[in-house]
């Protein structure tokens, strides 16, 4: 075996021996702390803001649907058979005129 000339190995118990090693290893260790507690925040951050995203992606396409239906309806509050489409929707709710005589077709049941 041949040692190195003027180079020494320092055991673990050494270093702590040591009071001048004491607190470079106390920066050491919280600048590890430090990298990792960053390094978990910024991949929960990318989490969060891949969720955000997706969900203003869905909100846009709500938005979107929700204008087309108001040009819809606007559409029918300008035109001048208003009357008409108002009843046609409130017959589809099933409602019925005073004056008229509802007839049901039980044989549909059969």
């Amino acid at each position: 075996m041949v040692k190195q000339a003027g180079k020494k190995s320092k055991s673990f118990k050494a270093i702590f021996s040591n009071k001048k090693n004491i607190p470079m290893l106390i920066v050491s260790l919280a600048l590890v702390v430090a990298f990792l507690f960053f390094g978990v925040t910024m991949v929960n951050q990318n989490a969060d803001i891949s969720r955000l995203e997706r969900q203003r992606d869905e909100i846009a396409v709500k938005v979107d649907d929700q204008v087309e239906t108001n040009k819809e309806l606007q559409a029918v509050l300008d035109n001048e058979n208003k009357d008409d489409y108002i009843e046609q929707k409130a017959r589809e709710k099933g409602y019925v005129k005073s004056n008229e005589i509802v007839f049901y077709d039980i044989s549909a049941g059969e």
